[in-house]
């Protein structure tokens, strides 16, 4: 790997994360003090109307995050010479934070819940309890250090997208090698 790809990846990966953190917040800001407190206040009690406001803010916060993080990685390898298509960008952007929580979840999997195991559970268990301690290694050393799982999930967003365009360029690559 040459320096120009450490530090187009270091700049995509702060780029991002800055973009999608500001973005974030500039939508919590607007929904939690404008739309929640002002607009929709005391006015709104069912159950369904308040699921539908926040399944939307919700939507639109992620979305203008994942979007902003995109926009701004693109912009930062244009930058270096480097064209990188958004559709993939923002894919891999999206998945990224849902994969912390995939991590967050190994962490304390009740593996219990599984009672007395047959013949097939208790060869197939032990196996997924090493599978999922090794997968969640990384996460149980920063929970035990004590340090901020947010950390995770503003770096998860340009971590994503990075994979996500590189994952592309390689299927692309053998896709057009299968063509010829």
């Amino acid at each position: 790997m040459k320096k120009n790809d450490v530090t187009l990846t270091l700049g995509q990966i702060a780029t991002g994360g800055l973009i999608g953190l500001v973005g974030g917040w500039i939508c919590l800001f607007v929904f939690e003090n404008l739309i929640w407190q002002v607009l929709i206040g005391d006015r709104v009690n069912h159950g369904f109307w308040v699921g539908l406001s926040l399944l939307v803010s919700l939507g639109v916060t992620y979305g203008i995050a994942i979007m902003g993080a995109g926009v701004g990685m693109r912009y930062v390898s244009q930058r270096f010479g480097v064209d990188i298509p958004l559709k993939p960008l923002c894919s891999g952007a999206f998945l990224g934070p849902p994969a912390v929580v995939g991590l967050l979840a190994l962490l304390n999997v009740p593996w219990e819940i599984f009672g007395k195991p047959n013949l097939i559970l208790a060869l197939l268990i032990p196996v997924l309890k090493t599978l999922a301690y090794v997968v969640s290694l990384p996460m149980r050393g920063w929970v035990s250090l004590g340090l901020p799982v947010t950390v995770w999930y503003i770096l998860a967003v340009p971590l994503g997208a990075i994979l996500g365009y590189r994952l592309a360029s390689v299927e692309d690559t053998e896709i057009s090698a299968e063509q010829v």
